[in-house]
C-alpha cells in the first residue's frame, strides 16, 4: 500500500473535448485521499465514464493533468466488456493475464463465495459473475485505488450484499459510479456531482447527498422568487415616473396655452424636466437591467428530463390472472413448482429472486410473451382478455434498424404524425434526432424510447422488467412520478431498492428454492426487506 499521508491522486484543471463544438467538462480539481470512499452521480452524458477513464489513466484529458501515488485498478462497464470479450473460456482468460491464475479462483472462492466452472466461455457467465471475476482480477493486483463504473448493474440482491462487504472491507479508496442509491448509502462516504458547471463535493452518503441538493433547490427558488419581485417594483417605479412625468408635462403644456405662464419660462421648465426625466429613466433602466440581470442569475438550470405518463385501459377493478398450482418449464427443465398467484387490476406487485431464478420467464409464460419452450403446466391457468405492456431489460421490441419515428409509428399506427412527433419530444427526441437509427441510441434513450412506445397506449397490466439499469437518478426520478400516476396494474422486476420504495408496491413476492413465496416486509421498508432477501 503507498503512504495514507499523502493523496492517492491529485488532479488539477481537467477537462474534455468531444469536439471542437462540445466540451463534457472543464476545470475540475479534486484530490483523492486513502480513507476516501466515493460515489461519482451525475446526469447520463455529463461525462461520469470518462472523467473515471482519466483518473484511471485509460485515456488522457484535452487541458489538465492527474498525479497518481498509487496503484490503481479500473473496472469498466460490464456491458462494454461483454460487447469486447472472446469465446474464450475463463481458464483461457485467466492463464493469459496472470501465471498465478489459481490465486485469482482463491480470492474469487473466499472473497466472493463464488466457484466457476473453469471450462465455461468468458460469454456464458452472468454478470454478476463476471464483475465479480474481474474485481478478483483487480484484487490480486494488491490495489490502493479502485476505479469502478456501474459494477451494481444487473446484479442480484445477493450479489449486491458480496459486492458491499467486499467495498466495506477493503482497505484502499474507490470511486464508484452507480444509479442505485441504496446501495451507495452503504458504501460512499463523499459524493463527487459532475455537470457541465464543474465538480460539486458532497459530504456524506447518498441521502444526505439527497438532502442537501433539496435544500439547495429551495435556496435557490426563495433567491429567484425575490428577484422576481424586485424587478416587478423596479418596473412598476418606473412605470409610475413616467406617469407622472407625462401628467407634469400636460399640465405645464396646458398653463402655457392658457398664458397663466410666460412663454420664455415655460420653455426653459419644459427643458428642465427633460433633463430631470432623462435622468430619471437612465436611473430606472439600469434598475431594471441589474434586477433583470439577477432574475436570469437565479433562475434554477435544471437538466431536461423525460415526461412521462402512463395511462390505464380501466378504471374497474376485475381480476387478470389466476393461477391454481401451475408448474412452469423451461424445455425439460422445471424452474417453478405448485404456483398459486392471483393479479387484479389495481395491484402493483414486485417479483424478486436471484438471477436465474426464472422471474423474466415466469412473467413472459403468464401473459403469453414467449415462445413454446417455456410454457406453465397442470393445475388452473386463467387470463383475461387484456391490454399488456412489456418493457423488458434489452428493450426487445425496439427494432434497431429503424429509426426513432419508425419505431413510434409501428406501435401506434393510428397516430398521425404530429401526435406521434410530439410525443417524441415530451421524452427529448427533437429535430432530426427522430431520425436516428435506434442502433445508435445508448442504453438510457433506448429505455426512453421503449417507454415512449408504450406511454400513450391503454393498459390493463404494465410489466417493467429492470427498467432502471441503463437510466440515471434524475430520469428514473421521473419514471417513478409516472409509475406513481398509473392505476392499472403493475408488475415489477428490480433490484433498485430505492425505486421500489417509492412505487406504492402492494404485494411482495419472492422466487426461492423453486417456488413462488410471498415477502414478510415490502420494499417500503428498506432495510427489513433487503435483509429478508440476502439472509434467508
Amino acid at each position: 500500500m503507498s503512504n495514507s499521508r499523502q493523496p492517492y491522486l491529485m488532479a488539477e484543471n481537467l477537462s474534455y473535448e468531444l469536439n471542437s463544438t462540445k466540451t463534457l467538462f472543464q476545470g475540475i480539481q479534486l484530490h483523492l485521499a486513502g480513507d476516501r470512499r466515493i460515489a461519482l452521480v451525475g446526469n447520463n452524458g455529463v461525462g461520469k465514464s470518462t472523467l473515471l477513464k482519466i483518473l484511471a489513466g485509460q485515456i488522457r484529458p484535452t487541458q489538465g493533468s492527474v498525479i497518481c501515488n498509487a496503484s490503481t485498478y479500473y473496472l469498466p462497464q460490464i456491458s462494454t466488456i461483454r460487447a469486447s470479450v472472446q469465446s474464450e473460456s475463463v481458464l483461457a482468460f485467466l492463464n493469459a493475464i496472470s501465471n498465478e491464475w489459481w490465486e485469482i479462483e482463491h480470492i474469487l472462492e473466499t472473497r466472493f463465495k463464488t466457484t466457476l466452472d473453469l471450462s465455461l466461455s468468458l460469454q456464458a457467465l452472468s454478470g454478476g459473475e463476471l464483475t465479480k471475476l474481474l474485481l478478483a482480477v483487480g484484487l490480486s493486483r494488491s490495489p490502493d485505488l479502485l476505479f469502478l463504473d456501474e459494477p451494481t448493474n444487473h446484479l442480484d440482491y445477493l450479489a449486491l450484499e458480496e459486492l458491499r462487504q467486499f467495498l466495506c472491507q477493503f482497505e484502499g479508496a474507490f470511486v464508484i459510479v452507480s444509479h442505485k442509491p441504496f446501495f451507495l448509502d452503504q458504501v460512499a462516504n463523499l459524493i463527487w456531482e459532475l455537470t457541465p458547471a464543474g465538480l460539486q463535493v458532497y459530504g456524506g452518503n447518498f441521502s444526505l447527498y439527497r438532502e442537501q441538493k433539496q435544500l439547495e433547490v429551495a435556496a435557490k427558488m426563495r433567491s429567484h422568487e425575490t428577484a422576481r419581485k424586485e424587478l416587478k417594483r423596479a418596473k412598476s417605479v418606473a412605470l409610475q415616473e413616467q406617469e407622472r412625468a407625462a401628467q407634469s408635462h400636460r399640465n405645464g403644456r396646458q398653463k402655457a396655452l392658457n398664458g397663466g405662464i410666460p412663454r420664455i419660462l415655460a420653455g426653459k421648465l419644459q427643458r428642465q424636466a427633460e433633463t430631470t426625466a432623462g435622468t430619471l429613466k437612465v436611473n430606472h433602466d439600469q434598475a431594471i437591467a441589474v434586477a433583470t440581470q439577477k432574475v436570469a442569475e437565479t433562475k434554477i438550470r435544471t437538466h431536461k428530463v423525460a415526461s412521462i405518463q402512463l395511462e390505464e385501459n380501466s378504471k374497474k377493478r376485475r381480476n387478470l390472472i389466476e393461477i391454481n398450482h401451475a408448474n412452469l418449464w423451461v424445455g425439460n427443465r422445471l424452474l417453478l413448482k405448485a404456483i398459486d398467484l392471483h393479479i387484479s387490476s389495481h395491484d402493483r406487485i414486485v417479483v424478486a429472486g436471484i438471477n436465474g431464478s426464472g422471474k423474466s420467464c415466469l412473467v413472459k409464460a403468464i401473459v403469453g410473451l414467449e415462445s413454446t419452450a417455456i410454457v406453465l403446466q397442470g393445475g388452473e391457468v386463467r387470463r383475461a382478455k387484456m391490454q399488456t405492456a412489456y418493457l423488458d431489460q434489452s428493450y426487445e421490441f425496439v427494432d434497431r434498424t429503424q429509426t426513432v419515428l419508425e419505431n413510434m409509428q409501428r406501435v401506434n399506427p393510428t397516430l398521425n404524425y404530429q401526435l406521434l412527433r410530439q410525443q417524441l419530444g415530451h421524452f427529448l427526441f427533437c429535430n432530426d434526432e427522430v431520425n436516428q437509427l435506434a442502433a445508435g441510441l445508448s442504453g438510457g434513450e433506448l429505455a426512453r424510447l421503449a417507454i415512449a412506445m408504450i406511454s400513450i397506449a391503454e393498459l390493463d397490466l404494465l410489466i417493467l422488467d429492470e427498467p432502471t439499469n441503463n437510466l440515471d437518478i434524475a430520469t428514473v426520478e421521473q419514471m417513478i412520478e409516472a409509475v406513481n400516476g398509473y392505476r392499472g396494474a403493475l408488475w415489477v422486476i428490480s433490484h433498485d431498492l430505492d425505486f421500489l420504495s417509492r412505487i406504492n408496491i402492494t404485494r411482495s413476492l419472492r422466487l426461492n428454492h423453486q417456488t413462488l413465496q410471498p415477502t414478510v416486509y415490502l420494499p417500503q421498508e428498506q432495510s427489513h426487506y433487503y435483509n429478508e432477501l440476502t439472509t434467508s
